[in-house]
């Protein structure tokens, strides 16, 4: 699934608020965004600079096109997103 800068800006959005409101956030950014491939870790496990901070989360562009899947700045390539939830965040 290709994204939109648009898109990208929603998914953003939308879990800023679902962590603010303590809600897990990673299923139902999946159930709103079926097919596209969404993933978290920890901030810390992540070097790259982010594509987006926010407070709860850093949000990464991933190009999962290949086997192995890589971030990228490159919002034209990407096709899945990884959230690098800051300590305390689920």
């Amino acid at each position: 699934m290709k994204l939109t800068d648009e898109d990208i800006a929603v998914l953003f959005d939308l879990g800023q608020t679902l962590c603010r409101s303590g809600e897990g956030v990673l299923p139902i950014l999946r159930a709103q965004f079926p097919g596209l491939p969404i993933t978290q870790c920890p901030a810390c496990d992540v070097s790259d600079e982010p594509f987006r901070a926010g407070e709860y989360f850093d949000l990464h562009l991933l190009d999962t096109r290949d086997h192995c899947w890589k971030v990228t700045t490159d919002s034209l390539a990407a096709t899945g997103l990884l959230l690098a939830m800051h300590l305390g965040t689920t």
